[in-house]
Formats: C-alpha cells, sequence, structure tokens
C-alpha cells in the first residue's frame, strides 16, 4: 500500500534542570541565591524526512546533542521566567541548524518558595498532602497519628557530605557544598487522642521547617536527627516521630563545549535512583 510521510518531529523530553541564581559576592553561605528548577522538552522540525526514510542520519541532531544544549544555555540564561529561558533556546536551534525549520520547547516549572526568609533554603508549598490515621481497638485507647507526605524542601548551600566509608565500589567524591533536596513524608503519633491536633501539626511542622534552614547538614541522616529531635522538644503532646527523607538528586551538570566551568551553578535533577534515609525518634 502506498504511503508518504506526512509529518514528523523528534527530540529530548523532561530535561530536567535546576540552577542557583548567585552573586557571587562572597562565600555560598553568604549569599541569597534564588533556586529554580525546570522540565524542558524540545522537539525538531525540519529537514529530517531522510532519517525516516532511508536510515540516513547526516541531518539529525541527535536528541543527547538536544538535551546537552539546554544545560549549556542554562548556564549564561539568568533563568528569570520559563517563557524567556524557552525563548533562549528555541532561538538557539533556529539559529544554529538551518536545516530546522520549527523549534517547539514545553516547559514546566517546580516552584520553590523561600523558607522562613532564608537567603538558600526553599520550600514546595504546593505538593504538601496533611495526614491522619486513626486505630481504635475495643476495650482501649485511639491511637492517633498525624502526618505530612510530600513535603519538598531543598538547601543550595549549607550541606556537604565528606568521609564516608571508602571501598572499592565507592565513586561518590567528598563534597562540602551541594544542594540538599528531599521530599519529606513525617509521621507523629499522639500522646493522647485528646491533643489539640492543629495546633500540635502546625508546631511540628513550623519547627522541623526552622531546625532544617538553621544549621550546616553533614548528612540526610544528621539533618533528620536534628529535626525529628526538634519537633520532639517543642511538642510535648507527640510520643514519637518518624521522618523519610529521600534524597533528591540535583546533579552537576557537565557543561559542553568540553572545559566550560560549573561552579555549583547548573544541576540535572534526577528522581531515580534516589537515597532512602528514614528513622524514628520516641520519648523514652
Amino acid at each position: 500500500m502506498p504511503s508518504r510521510l506526512s509529518h514528523n518531529s523528534y527530540g529530548k523530553h523532561r530535561v530536567r534542570v535546576s540552577k542557583i541564581r548567585r552573586p557571587r559576592q562572597g562565600a555560598p553561605n553568604t549569599e541569597r541565591h534564588e533556586f529554580v528548577e525546570a522540565a524542558v522538552d524540545v522537539e525538531l522540525e525540519g529537514d529530517f524526512d531522510a532519517a525516516f526514510t532511508n536510515g540516513d542520519n547526516r541531518s539529525v541532531v541527535a536528541t543527547d546533542t538536544c538535551k546537552n544544549t539546554v544545560y549549556a544555555l542554562a548556564k549564561d540564561d539568568p533563568l528569570e521566567t520559563i517563557e524567556s529561558f524557552g525563548l533562549t533556546v528555541a532561538r538557539h536551534f533556529i539559529g544554529r541548524y538551518e536545516h530546522v525549520s520549527r523549534c517547539r520547547v514545553r516547559l514546566t516549572e517546580h516552584v520553590w518558595e523561600r523558607l522562613a526568609d532564608s537567603p538558600h533554603a526553599f520550600v514546595a508549598r504546593d505538593s504538601v498532602e496533611p495526614t491522619a490515621e486513626v486505630v481504635l481497638t475495643r476495650g482501649a485507647e485511639p491511637v492517633v497519628t498525624s502526618g505530612v507526605e510530600k513535603l519538598m524542601i531543598a538547601k543550595t548551600t549549607e550541606s556537604g557530605f565528606v568521609d564516608f566509608h571508602r571501598d572499592d565500589f565507592r565513586t561518590l567524591p567528598d563534597t562540602e557544598d551541594r544542594i540538599l533536596a528531599t521530599e519529606m513524608t513525617a509521621e507523629w503519633r499522639l500522646a493522647s487522642a485528646d491533643a489539640d491536633f492543629a495546633t500540635v501539626r502546625k508546631t511540628v511542622v513550623d519547627t522541623m521547617l526552622a531546625r532544617f534552614v538553621d544549621h550546616y547538614s553533614r548528612s540526610v541522616q544528621e539533618t533528620l536527627h536534628l529535626m525529628a529531635a526538634a519537633a520532639l522538644d517543642a511538642a510535648p503532646a507527640v510520643a514519637e516521630i518518624t521522618l523519610t527523607m529521600p534524597n533528591k538528586h540535583h546533579l552537576l551538570a557537565k557543561l559542553v563545549p568540553e572545559g566550560t566551568a560549573n561552579d555549583n551553578e547548573v544541576f540535572v535533577v534526577t528522581d531515580e535512583p534516589f537515597g532512602y534515609i528514614s528513622a524514628t525518634l520516641a520519648r523514652e
């Protein structure tokens, strides 16, 4: 049956990029950062028919090149809005490749808000889901557990990870300045079903967020313990608390052309695999 190629396009989707906008006027922990994260889809149309019909790849700008381009452009673009960055990306492909007739760039932003007026800590409040569980056994008092899920928090500096176990399987280098980002789940069991649940919830969450901001983190494990301990101290109605803080990695992007410096500025955002850290603190 005769057929013709009536349309084609290709590109790279879900190029997840984050950037720290920093003034470079002092040490990282003294600067006021802006933190931007977006997922970028790039699709190209143009003189690519031969790649589909004849396996001729000479005109194909590889999808990996599309990915690399997004990270390279993020280095010099301020990323003030996703629209302005989309224009930067689209204009690059149209301007650089004469055989590209159309470039479509779609972007979605993960919105980070400043946390407690910290210069370099952020929270994504829109994703937070409060939770509760009540278990009532005949003849016993009810057990009430409150919590939150999907509490996204991040520090763009004041976090490191050094001097961890060395063996033949270790490839991760020591670092004293990194992004710490997590999607935290917290559950706290109340000592009594007569507690003021709303007040306890606000106290626990506010205290944990304040503790997240106020220290240099030597590991997610240490920060988790400090946050949980602070919540127990601030909320006497809580009998025990469990925190789970998966380490959502922002990996330093390797920029092109080869040798382009990336001084903790542009990052590759990854979901999997991720570090999983969890602990429970209970009153003695």
